[in-house]
């Protein structure tokens, strides 16, 4: 019996060391609208930029408005499916695109994104004017990948591999250890190529070459980032409460002086 106890402790305790695995939590998404494309990614021999555009199929850059929602339960009801003001930028510095069987590997991303609201956003007793920072995010070491002649891509990072920074007004990610981003990138025009020996087909000799392309995107970190623009349910229970005794005593006062 005391082996068995002692065989019961030591599983017990093999059990709580096992780390618990990671729950990534998407917190955010955008969506472009409607027209045509919103990004474009500018080829300089074995270097590249990328950036927001300011109209559809437009070679200048600067901010967009896209459709903007975070999805955690408290918040989702407030900040849902709003414009939102896009900006991204974004460079690759002598790095040649890599190809594994059909696809497109351009590494050594790296840049900035942000998403400000158009619009006042009023939740509960709060109200966050025009101009507060839904999101804002810096990416270093991060990837854009699709199969070569293709019309789509994508755009992701992920940490440890990747650096990866987020702030809002919103939301705190102090305590985020693991923070991911992708963007898809659709309607690529021209095709996903890049200069190579042989012409269109073989080993790369360059970074990707220039395209125009659609974006949208998704958000997560692990945990979860802390929602600070809505109260706790706590928080919320102190104010009713609070709100009730001012109502009790507002009342008490009328009935003395009625009196």
């Amino acid at each position: 019996m005391r082996k068995i106890l002692i065989l019961a402790a030591v599983a017990a305790t093999a059990l709580t060391a096992i780390p618990a695995a990671a729950v990534t939590t998407t917190f955010a998404n955008f969506s472009a609208g409607t027209g045509g494309s919103n990004v474009r990614w500018v080829r300089s021999g074995n270097s590249a930029t990328f950036y927001s555009t300011t109209l559809n199929n437009s070679n200048s850059a600067g901010a967009r408005n896209v459709t903007f929602s975070f999805l955690q339960p408290s918040i989702a009801g407030f900040v849902s499916n709003v414009t939102a003001s896009w900006s991204l930028n974004g460079t690759v510095t002598n790095t040649i695109a890599t190809q594994n069987g059909n696809t497109l590997n351009q590494t050594n991303l790296v840049g900035n994104f942000s998403f400000i609201s158009t619009a006042d956003i009023v939740i509960g007793a709060r109200t966050f004017l025009a101009g507060s920072n839904l999101l804002t995010g810096t990416f270093n070491n991060t990837l854009l990948s699709g199969t070569r002649g293709t019309n789509s891509a994508g755009i992701s990072g992920s940490t440890p591999g990747a650096v990866i920074t987020y702030t809002s007004d919103f939301m705190d990610f102090s305590g985020t250890n693991q923070r991911n981003f992708s963007m898809n990138l659709t309607s690529v025009n021209p095709f996903l190529n890049t200069a190579s020996s042989p012409a269109n087909t073989g080993t790369p000799t360059s970074a990707i070459n220039t395209f125009r392309a659609v974006a949208g995107g998704s958000f997560s970190s692990d945990p979860a980032p802390v929602v600070t623009a809505v109260p706790e349910p706590g928080t919320w229970a102190l104010m009713i409460a609070g709100m009730g005794m001012v109502g009790f005593a507002r009342r008490r006062r009328q009935i003395t002086v009625a009196a």
